[in-house]
């Protein structure tokens, strides 16, 4: 029912999705800032109410299409969407973000986002494929070129987001090395990641990290507070007593700062957001 209910949702805000791509002239008030921090703390709160977060991510969405901060929500929508294992309902909101056409710090963040979630669910397309040929020749493939035939949905994605093509190759079983030469066993094990996202490449093992947690960073104060050009100083709260000085779209060790509003700031690290309160 859960399901039902949340895909109906989404196939209603999908009809206003043609405005990400066609604004030019997004706005951002302080009453948007309002909604985006009560959603944050929600997320944060009791970040198991996908239900809850996706429907007011989406409401804000569907208010406020011209928003650029519709993409902030859109990006969490699809990240619930995930967490409750639906998957094409995380697809169609991760296109979405796709298609605006904007390149501010903001979209900019959204968009790379987007195309890091987007790449792990195709990743788990190219395993199916992988399965497929496996069950056909009890071996994987030496190119996964060759598992173009084994994808019953159309072609397998052969690149991720970014256009490059998966990092594949056959692995050997440590412990049965020897083992695996003498008897052919060659072939019944594979790696495979994306370029960009490393280690980090895998669906349920993205899934698995705490929403925001690879950014233990508070604003101290705002060193320069001019629109457009605003910079905050930022201190770690894992206990390493880590500074850093963010400008709009500047990165430090992967988080960017890509959002200073009257009384929000908003990070990410292309896996989540972090929404804090703006210093003075």
């Amino acid at each position: 029912m859960r399901l039902r209910l949340l895909s109906g949702i989404i196939a209603v805000f999908m009809t206003y999705a043609l405005c990400f791509a066609q604004t030019s002239k997004p706005s951002t008030t302080a009453g948007d800032e309002k909604s985006i921090w009560e959603i944050w703390k929600i997320q944060q709160e009791k970040p198991d109410e996908h239900g809850t977060i996706t429907t007011n991510c989406l409401e804000y969405a569907k208010k406020a299409p011209t928003d650029p901060l519709s993409l902030v929500t859109l990006t969490i929508a699809s990240w619930h969407m995930l967490e409750i294992d639906n998957k094409d309902a995380a697809v169609k909101l991760l296109k979405t973000v796709l298609s605006s056409s904007k390149t501010d710090a903001l979209s900019t963040a959204a968009a790379n986002m987007a195309k890091a979630w987007m790449t792990r669910i195709e990743m788990e397309q190219m395993k199916q494929a992988l399965q497929l040929y496996y069950r056909k020749n009890i071996e994987y493939p030496k190119s996964i070129d060759l598992v173009k035939p084994f994808q019953k949905n159309g072609q397998p994605p052969l690149t991720d987001q970014w256009g490059k093509p998966w990092v594949y190759g056959l692995a050997e079983f440590k412990s049965l090395k020897k083992l695996g030469a003498m008897y052919g066993m060659y072939g019944q094990k594979y790696t495979i990641r994306s370029v960009y996202l490393g280690t980090n490449s895998e669906l349920k093992v993205a899934l698995k990290i705490p929403y925001a947690s690879g950014m233990p960073l508070k604003p101290v104060k705002m060193l320069n507070g001019m629109p457009g050009k605003e910079m905050v100083q930022l201190e770690s709260t894992d206990g390493k007593q880590t500074k850093v000085v963010l400008s709009i779209g500047t990165e430090s060790s992967g988080i960017t700062l890509n959002y200073a509003g009257p009384k929000l700031l908003i990070l990410s690290d292309m896996n989540h957001w972090l929404v804090v309160p703006r210093p003075y």
